[in-house]
């Protein structure tokens, strides 16, 4: 008997990549907490035929994960991609490069597919001048 944790149909999850299906509410509880939703990018070539796709979308805790998944599609990309003329030999190189900074983020992307287009996620850093509210009264 399943149980509705195990039903790999369940409308209301959220398939992702290297993990189970996730509620809506986990997704955004865990990007809340820092985590971000990325793809990686990886390509194939055979002589003048070059495909480039990029991987199902991983939720991250830490550049540490972004970085050791992103290797691997790297990997993958030098392997299969630079064997097609021209572009195995553009695209193997750029699908490196964004695999080793983080992948391509698509947090923003998901969470608007979510529902939630009135909270974007935003990014923490330094406040932007202008923009500090006074605590004077």
């Amino acid at each position: 008997m399943q149980t509705t944790d195990q039903n790999p149909t369940d409308p209301e999850r959220f398939a992702l990549g290297g993990t189970r299906p996730l509620l809506p509410d986990e997704v955004r509880a865990r990007v809340a907490a820092g985590a971000r939703l990325v793809r990686f990018e990886f390509c194939a070539s055979v002589l003048l035929f070059t495909v480039r796709r990029q991987s199902p979308v991983y939720l991250t805790e830490s550049w540490q994960g972004r970085y050791l998944r992103g290797l691997g599609y790297s990997l993958l990309a030098i392997l299969l991609g630079p064997w097609g003329v021209p572009w195995g030999l553009i695209w193997t190189p750029w699908a490196v490069w964004v695999n080793l900074t983080g992948g391509v983020d698509e947090t923003d992307a998901i969470l608007a597919s979510l529902g939630d287009h009135d909270h974007p996620r935003t990014e923490s850093g330094p406040p932007v001048p202008g923009t500090e509210k006074s605590g004077a009264a």
